[in-house]
């Protein structure tokens, strides 16, 4: 198996001083073109839905193995886990971009000296992570005393051993995206979907919360073997400090803006860990809402795997911030098209399966109804976000994340100190999601748009995901199907089916995408 990297023909360089204010006379279209993006989105896409299909299968059993307080120890080891992308200054974060843009170019060689610079920059930092997860462990072992520390402690040193492991994945998957090698990351995705089901189901099985850290390392090490078996670029140890500077000047701010990004998306889960006397157990019942809700944002972020790189190559080969931003403005409406079905039906059938399957978690469901319509909003502002990224204005996109973070920490503690419960939690963090979509359109790719495109933006945005979700909250709100009453869920399927078919029918027609997939 091999992967090998994007031979491109010459560029023809546009002005970035070339920016026509006009309607666009067709839709900004990827260097490679709508077909390919297409294909490469339904690959990508139909490895997301098993994934997310085996990973809801692994949350459930997880769930049914091991109680409310341990899965919210859990929670807070992913979370762990998830901040170790943010260890090594933004050296890796650099280097993709430039990568992505120099495929845009024709021009590799540069970029290719930056991904070992940004190699040895991300090995270092998550041993240096590691280091610290595994002594804070230490410290609580040696010196807690009441019910949890042991299992905490436990938690951390697991949580050091993954988090080396785990960033050296995540950072060969993310050149590999940057590549364009969505083939190689789908399947790496099923082996973890797959290993992580299998193994990891049975080590929970046998030995508890022990077992599912175990489990995961299982998996890792799974996906170490797989990408060893990847002819891909070697890399290697280097060290050039004006090159690494540069790097990090343009790395840092996307760094800080995924930092603050990933607080702002754990913030619930925070202010439950900070501020609720029985923690563990209030977090393990909000996993069930959250469970969902990963699943959810997972099949919006899919458009965004595919998209992403494209951004740059498109700026790289044009210069032009406007055709990337028309580009931007319409991956939008496909990701609303995307995520309004799966959203709605989510609404519809987890009370009546989730409820039963596992009914410790109950009070999580109250939750969900006021949390997916955030998540919705979180997805569409993912191309607006990478827009930023690619036309190296990583700064506003930090602006918005800490603006919108702020809110949302100010909404969550009043919702908490006024003892609304985990759904008032969750509409607190819907509004912040809400608001933060919204700052990031406007900050990015709203003030590139003519007054027509600006319109279209905003109708589609609104129209495309409101009327399937909107059916599914007002039949959820004012009668919530009852535990087995099938024929009234099938309905409510299939009207919700009907609406999202007329919704996305209206746009393919009237939306200029058929002839744009005929144009390219």
């Amino acid at each position: 198996m091999s992967i090998q990297l994007p031979t491109l023909e010459a560029p023809r360089p546009v002005s970035e001083g070339i920016r026509k204010r006009g309607p666009s006379p067709c839709i900004s279209a990827p260097v490679s073109g709508w077909r390919r993006l297409l294909g490469d989105w339904a690959f990508v896409g139909g490895a997301e839905m098993i994934c997310q299909t085996l990973g809801a299968v692994t949350s459930l059993l997880l769930r049914m193995l091991l109680d409310p307080a341990q899965m919210g120890i859990w929670q807070a080891v992913k979370l762990v886990l998830s901040y170790a992308s943010y260890a090594n200054f933004g050296v890796s974060k650099g280097a993709a971009r430039e990568l992505t843009v120099a495929l845009g170019r024709g021009d590799l060689a540069k970029a290719t000296r930056g991904l070992d610079l940004a190699f040895t920059a991300n090995t270092l930092s998550s041993l240096a992570y590691a280091v610290i997860l595994i002594g804070a462990g230490v410290w609580i072992g040696l010196g807690g005393s009441g019910e949890w520390s042991a299992a905490w402690a436990l938690a951390f040193i697991a949580g050091g051993a993954l988090a080396a492991l785990g960033r050296y994945v995540s950072f060969q998957v993310t050149i590999l995206r940057a590549r364009q090698a969505f083939v190689a990351t789908s399947r790496l995705s099923l082996l973890e979907a797959v290993t992580t089901l299998a193994v990891g189901g049975a080590c929970t099985w046998l030995w508890g919360l022990p077992g599912l850290y175990a489990g995961t390392l299982g998996v890792m090490l799974a996906s170490l073997v797989y990408l060893s078996r990847l002819e891909t670029h070697r890399f290697a140890f280097g060290w050039d400090r004006t090159e690494m500077r540069r790097l990090i000047a343009i790395g840092s701010p996307m760094l800080l803006a995924g930092v603050v990004y990933s607080v702002f998306r754990s913030l619930d889960k925070l202010m439950i860990l900070g501020c609720m006397s029985d923690r563990e157990y209030q977090l393990g019942c909000y996993s069930l809402a959250l469970m969902v809700a990963t699943q959810l944002y997972g099949i919006g972020n899919m458009l965004s795997i595919v998209m992403g790189p494209r951004y740059g190559e498109k700026f790289g080969r044009c210069g032009d911030r406007r055709q990337v931003a028309l580009l931007a403005a319409r991956a939008t409406e496909l990701q609303a098209a995307a995520i309004a079905l799966p959203a709605a039906l989510a609404l519809i059938l987890a009370g009546p399966l989730l409820g039963r399957l596992l009914p410790d978690y109950d009070s999580g469901l109250a939750a969900l109804q006021w949390l997916l319509p955030g998540v919705v909003a979180l997805s569409l502002a993912l191309p607006a976000s990478q827009y930023l990224i690619a036309i190296d204005r990583q700064k506003r996109a930090l602006a918005a994340v800490l603006a919108a973070t702020a809110l949302a920490a100010v909404a969550d503690y009043v919702a908490i100190r006024r003892q609304t419960g985990l759904g008032g939690l969750a509409a607190a963090t819907a509004v912040g999601y809400l608001v933060y979509f919204l700052l990031a359109a406007r900050i990015s790719l709203w003030p590139e748009l003519a007054r027509a495109e600006r319109w279209r933006y905003a109708a589609t945005a609104v129209l495309l995901p409101l009327p399937t979700l909107g059916l599914a909250i007002v039949l959820e709100r004012t009668s919530p199907a009852a535990l087995g009453d099938w024929p009234t869920i099938l309905a409510r399927i299939a009207a919700v089916l009907l609406v999202w078919g007329a919704t996305v029918g209206a746009g393919w027609r009237h939306g200029g995408w058929r002839d744009a997939l005929r144009r390219t």
